[in-house]
Formats: structure tokens, sequence, C-alpha cells
């Protein structure tokens, strides 16, 4: 339902959990500008607010709520960027004496949300503490290598746009960047909260016109697309004192989450990579021992494909040429209907699986409202089930290779130069 314009409540009711969820979702466009700031003023708001001025006051107000949780992201759809603040608190029904606990879980993400705290002190050690999450990133060959495969392969797309910022560009930031964010953030973007359990609607409709005094906005901001750029296809390699190499490459798939032919080519990526029963995972790792771990992968939101797997340096070229090969067998069509039914089961098994989990049905939830589609999880389901070996192959043939990542070993001159 609509509270304001631009600003929707979605409920999602279920007896399975003994907690209920929040979770409030600014979303805006995706750009260079705006990924670095966004992902420090999640950090900020989740620190401390006006009347909850230090961690500790922060931590007691969320133990006085039973143990509410809080907890903030930032993350790229496509070409949109959504910074997530959620909670979850156990159910009033199993508390006898706290039938308020809800209203109050409410006003305080009010405070969090309406009045946060901007002092030199938070800014500094929550920009320390982004900082240091970059650098542990870069330090995970394997986190590394598809931050690079990205950025290389997506290069003037939102592909290769980093939606938690680069180390530069967050040191760059002045607390009147993340202001500035702030104001966007709470008067323009687009805003989704999900509420998921077993609660009143009509309370949580009372206390959300109550506490959060959103305004009307009239953006508009594009999620899922093609990814397309006029770059050609190319090898590029990278080096870095690691003790083993990493391959990743890159198709453009010409499909979008919104098509009819996306559940073909989720199947395709099944067979191709996703699972045990793949070809990746049986014909490089298990019959040739190749490598230490391989997989495929849909980024779904942008219209990508994307297969890692960290290598031995001396098996590279061979690795390479087979991931291609494997690629081509599922083009062709070269898979019988034993793997076609076993990975459809998978992947049926993992939608059926999501409906136990709060995380799971806000995550469908949203993408709902992002596609504005109105899917039940049996509807996937049944799209899933209706994939055909030919709307597989028509699919993937689709799909454009972009490139190769290569992140090698140091050699011991190179490290001296």
């Amino acid at each position: 339902m609509q509270i304001k314009n631009g600003v929707n409540v979605h409920f999602i009711q279920s007896k399975k959990f003994k907690d209920v969820g929040i979770s409030i979702r600014f979303r805006c466009q995706l750009e260079k500008e705006n990924v670095a700031s966004r992902s420090l003023l999640a950090l900020m708001l989740m620190d401390r607010c006006e009347k909850y001025n230090t961690k500790k006051k922060m931590s007691e107000v969320q133990d006085d709520l039973y143990g509410a949780t809080l907890g903030a992201q930032t993350v790229g759809f496509g070409k949109s960027h959504v910074l997530e603040i959620r909670s979850k608190i156990i159910n009033p029904l199993y508390l006898a004496r706290e039938n308020d606990l809800f209203e109050r879980n409410i006003e305080f993400l009010s405070e969090v949300i309406f009045n946060p705290l901007f002092e030199n002190k938070s800014f500094e050690e929550n920009k320390d503490i982004l900082l240091s999450k970059i650098n542990r990133m870069d330090d995970d060959p394997q986190q590394y290598i598809v931050s690079c495969g990205l950025k290389e392969i997506g290069k003037g797309t939102p592909l290769g746009i980093s939606t938690l910022g680069t180390y530069d560009d967050v040191n760059n930031l002045v607390m009147d960047d993340i202001m500035q964010e702030y104001k966007k953030m709470i008067y323009e973007n687009i805003i989704d909260i999900l509420i998921c359990g077993d609660f009143d609607e009509k309370k949580a409709v009372v206390y959300i016109t109550k506490y959060f005094p959103f305004q009307d906005r009239n953006k508009k901001y594009d999620s899922y697309y093609k990814v397309e750029n006029e770059e050609d296809a190319k090898t590029t390699t990278y080096y870095k004192n690691i003790s083993q190499s990493y391959v990743m490459m890159t198709w453009f798939t010409n499909t979008m989450i919104s098509d009819k032919e996306y559940y073909a080519l989720r199947v395709a990526n099944g067979i191709l990579g996703q699972y045990s029963t793949s070809f990746l995972f049986q014909e490089v790792r298990e019959k040739r021992s190749l490598c230490y771990s391989i997989f495929s992968n849909l980024i779904s939101y942008d219209g990508a494909l994307g297969i890692t797997t960290g290598i031995e340096q001396n098996n590279l070229e061979e690795t390479i040429s087979l991931i291609k090969q494997q690629f081509e067998r599922v083009c062709k069509g070269d898979f019988g209907e034993e793997l076609l039914n076993t990975t459809k089961r998978l992947i049926i098994s993992s939608l059926k699986s999501s409906e136990d989990h709060m995380n799971s049905l806000m995550a469908f939830k949203y993408q709902n409202i992002l596609l504005e589609k109105n899917h039940k999880i049996q509807d996937i389901i049944k799209c899933v089930n209706d994939v055909t070996k030919v709307d597989i192959v028509s699919a993937i043939s689709k799909c454009l290779y972009k490139g190769t990542v290569i992140l090698r070993k140091e050699d011991a001159d190179e490290k001296d130069i």
C-alpha cells in the first residue's frame, strides 16, 4: 500500500517465524559519485543518533527491546543502488506483558532514520571501518578477482561500478558529502518498507504513518537492464602476492530478469556450473582436478554471467580452454534429460526452502517490487518446470563472451620492480 507518493508498505504474513522483521529500503540511481557516501552513511546511521548518542546507549535500547537487532547495508540491483535499514524483534505474541514492543521498535527506527547524529568522531570511526572492509575484500583473492572482472568487463555501465565504493572514493569523503546524501535519501529516494511475520497490519499502518513522516517524491529509478558496451572481448592480467591464480570469465546474456526466457537461462546456468552435478564441477574439478573451486553465477539485474575459479598457475590455459568447451556444450544442447531434470529439482528445492527463511521471503518480495510483478514462489517453480532443452539452447546461445580477467601470483623479480 502507498502511504505517500513514492513510499510504499508491503506486508508478508507468515506464522512460521517467532520474530517480526522490518526492512526499509531507500532506492536511487547507481552512480559512481554516490556509492561511497551511501555506504558510509549506512554505517553512520547504525552507529548512533541524537537520542541515543553513544554506542552504549544504542546497545542498551536494543537490549530493552528484548534483543532487537539493527543492521544496514548497501546493495546494487542493476541500475539501482539500495540502502537498506533492517531490524528484527521477537514477536510480541510470545511476551505476556509487552504488547507495545512492535510500536516501540518502530519508534526506535524512526529515531535512527530521522534524527541521525552527524559528528566528526562517528564520521572518522566509520570511515576507517569502511576502508578496512574494502582492504579486506581486496586481500581476498576470490572477491578481488570478481571486483576486477566486473570493473574491466563492465566499463561504462552500472555493472562496472563497485556498489560499496572504491578505497580512494571513500578516503576522499568529507562530512558534507554524507549530509548531502542523507538529504537525498530522505527526500528523493524511492522507499519500500517490508514487514514480515505474524503481526497486525492495521496497527502497522498506524505506527508507520505516525513515526515515519516521509514526504511525497516523484522520482523513478530503473533497475534491471541488458548490459552492453562497445568493448571488445579481451584478456586482462593482474598480479598479486597470492598462493594460486584466479580466473573470472564473463558473458553478457542479452536477457533481462523480466524476460520469459530468463528461466531457461537460469536452468542453463545450473547445468553449466552452479551445482556439483554441473559440467564445470564435474569436468574441470572432479575429472581433471584442475581447480579447487569453480562456479558460474547469473548477475541477473545486469544481464551478465560470470564463471570464477581458483587454480594452479600452470593449469591456466588448459582450464580456460576447458571452461569454454563446457559453455559450448550447453549451447549445443549436449546434455541429457537426467541432468536437465536434476538441475530443475535443485533449483526448485532452493525456491521451496526460501519460504522457510525470512530474509529470503523479503528478497523475493523486493524482486517482485522491482520487476513490478506479483509472482508467487509456485509461479516461478512452474516456469522452471516448463523449461525445455530447446529453450535452454536458445537462451544461452544469445550470450556474448566479453572477456577474461586473470589474477596471477607475482614472480620473485616482479616484486622488486
